[in-house]
């Protein structure tokens, strides 16, 4: 066998191997991405999941805070209480030229 023909074997090698396994790379590497974005994911809501822990221990334990919460987001009041409301207003940006 000459020069030739060795290298058009190592190329019908190495092309089948390329059309058996490059799928199969290809996939392998969109894996790891999608791993690493789950793993970055994953360590959010870890926490997320603690600082809501500590959340609900603190409304279930301190009746200040959960009073506070509860004015603040549900508007609540004591008997004799009056709320009032502003609306918010937007600033007008000025140009300048």
């Amino acid at each position: 066998m000459g020069p030739k023909q060795n290298l058009l074997i190592v190329s019908l090698v190495a092309g089948g191997l390329v059309l058996l396994y490059g799928p199969g790379f290809i996939r392998w590497v969109e894996l790891k991405s999608e791993q690493g974005h789950l793993k970055t994911e994953v360590s959010y809501l870890q926490m997320e999941n603690g600082r809501l822990y500590q959340e609900s221990r603190r409304l279930r334990e301190d009746p200040a805070y959960a009073e506070a919460v509860a004015r603040r987001q549900l508007g609540f009041t004591r008997p004799g209480e009056t709320v009032i409301k502003f609306r918010a207003t937007q600033k007008k940006e000025l140009s300048r030229r």
